[in-house]
């Protein structure tokens, strides 16, 4: 007879050695494995020992901040945590093939921003050299200019800033609390998405960094799923991949969570699936490896949570619901989501990132209150607005108190790119660095460069390319509006709603009866009447 102390050992052996199995019933089979070897079902008094849940070991980060190419730089990661009460950052997103592919060191440097918190934070203490960080020729163009005093003065400005939020008058008693980074990769093949994982976990140290409660520098692996581009198309990744090839999906979620370690978290942030009317439409391409048509927003939960993930981010959007075509964001079906995943996976406090359709800091309460979700991640509104995750951060209600605001925020990040220059990722070895942050400074400034258009110009057009110019560029945006008073600045443009870079898609009411893939023609007309409405408002 097989007793439970026999049995354990052998289902250990068989889940280890066997091949990742893409059933629904298999795959819940081996959950159910699973769970009889948890913590919950110990054999004879003996105690599961692997760490707590990954949600809860990173403090259940409520404001999360998402992955953006070219934007979840390192420079703005740290100012909406250090300031803006964003408890969990995703980095930009990574190709996992060019990670690992021979001759990639280059790729790979211009890339991966993650150092351990010891060291970023020393750094900006000017306890660690920040020349540590400064890895490419790019950054070294983008800081042309800058001497040794502008650093200092940059320092000062920083550290005073975060003291004066937390009530620290003396800046030498300041301490930082550093919070947990996810870094995103891009992958259809397992083996790859498992080789560029570990490289990223050993480059960062954080391969065994799990002690006592800590969390260490890379605290989870996360899976494009979400990405609408058409170049993800053609990558095969983001939503492509798992609307068309949903199998292939779960393929590399499986491998990833049985080949990293226990202490880093397998994650994914995915769309909200295509309708079968989507289907019938032809906009899915090849669904070949579907035989039932797309999947039900159960059935996608299930795959997920059988894979093993740890966490779930849901874009309450179809993969069709972008740009001109974005649509408000379905928060009630990203309830359903979290209400079927917690179902399914027998975990009431399972944790769901609803993501989408936040614009100001009331959006975040609306959202928990419509989503039931754990956390409420942010994309393009802390782009303009970083500080929406801030507690008691309202709507502007005076003209003058927005200017301030975005002039602020362009001056306060130009200090941190100064300490920590952006990498160049996927923006070019040579301005790519400047380019991550010229790409900033049109977010936070966009209502007042569209009334400034050789501003806007000079940004745009690449005659200002280095930090130092672009201090210049935002002091002479300031002047131009310094002498205008309250009622001057209500009559401008830059008051409008509508104005602000967050509307520029949202701004009409012209949306399609149905998101789809337009047409060339389709788009050109949506770009007309959107133009023509911009020149109507002025």
């Amino acid at each position: 007879m097989i007793t439970r102390r026999k049995l354990c050992p052998l289902i250990s052996s068989i889940l280890e050695k066997s091949q990742p199995c893409f059933c629904w019933r298999a795959m819940k089979q081996q959950r159910m494995l699973r769970t009889y070897l948890s913590a919950e079902n110990p054999i004879n008094g003996e105690a599961n020992l692997s760490p707590p849940k990954f949600y809860q070991r990173l403090n259940c980060p409520k404001n999360i901040l998402a992955p953006m190419v070219a934007q979840s730089d390192l420079p703005f990661r740290l100012m909406c945590e250090q300031l803006y009460n964003v408890d969990l950052s995703y980095t930009q997103m990574i190709h996992a093939y060019n990670f690992i592919k021979p001759g990639c060191e280059t790729f790979r440097t211009n890339h991966l921003d993650v150092y351990p918190h010891s060291i970023t934070t020393d750094v900006l203490f000017g306890n660690h050299d920040r020349e540590d960080l400064i890895v490419t020729p790019s950054q070294i163009y983008a800081m042309k200019g800058i001497d040794h005093h502008e650093i200092e003065a940059a320092r000062s400005r920083i550290l005073s800033v975060i003291a004066k939020s937390k009530g620290i008058h003396d800046v030498s008693e300041l301490k930082i609390n550093t919070k947990p980074t996810v870094v995103q990769i891009a992958a259809h093949d397992p083996d790859v998405a498992v080789e560029a994982a570990m490289v990223i976990l050993e480059r960062s140290g954080s391969m065994n960094s799990y002690n006592n409660g800590d969390t260490c520098t890379v605290a989870g692996i996360d899976l494009n799923l979400g990405c609408p581009q058409s170049i993800a198309r053609k990558g095969r990744y983001g939503s492509f991949l798992h609307d068309e090839h949903p199998d292939l999906t779960y393929k590399v979620l499986q491998k990833l969570r049985s080949v990293l370690p226990q202490h880093i978290g397998v994650t994914a942030k995915i769309r909200l699936p295509p309708t079968q009317a989507d289907a019938d439409a032809g906009r899915l391409g090849s669904i070949s490896s579907l035989e039932s048509g797309p999947q039900t927003i159960d059935e996608r939960m299930r795959c997920l949570i059988d894979c093993g993930v740890d966490l779930i981010t849901v874009h309450g959007r179809t993969r069709f619901e972008n740009k001109v075509a974005v649509g408000v964001a379905d928060w009630e079906s990203v309830r359903q989501c979290v209400e079927s995943a917690r179902t399914y996976s027998g975990d009431a406090n399972f944790p769901i990132i609803s993501n989408g359709g936040i614009e100001f800091g009331e959006d975040v309460q609306k959202c928990f209150g419509e989503t039931n979700a754990s956390g409420v991640m942010s994309s393009e509104g802390i782009l303009e607005l970083p500080s929406l995750f801030r507690s008691g951060e309202e709507e502007i209600i005076t003209a003058k108190l927005l200017l301030e605001r975005q002039l602020g925020f362009a001056e306060l990040y130009l200090d941190y790119a100064t300490i920590f220059p952006p990498l160049p990722g996927s923006l070019g070895t040579k301005g790519g660095s400047f380019n991550v942050i010229r790409s900033h400074l049109f977010k936070f400034l966009h209502r007042y460069l569209e009334e400034n258009p050789d501003l806007r110009s000079l940004l745009g057009k690449q005659e200002v390319n280095t930090i130092k110019q672009s201090r210049d560029l935002v002091s002479e945006l300031k002047t131009r509006y310094c002498n205008l008073d309250e009622e001057q600045l209500r009559m401008m443009k830059s008051w409008d709603k509508e104005s602000s870079w967050y509307r520029r898609h949202r701004g009409t009411n012209i949306q399609p009866a149905r998101p789809s893939e337009m047409s060339l023609e389709e788009r050109k007309h949506m770009m007309k009447m959107r133009l023509r409405k911009r020149q109507t408002i002025v």
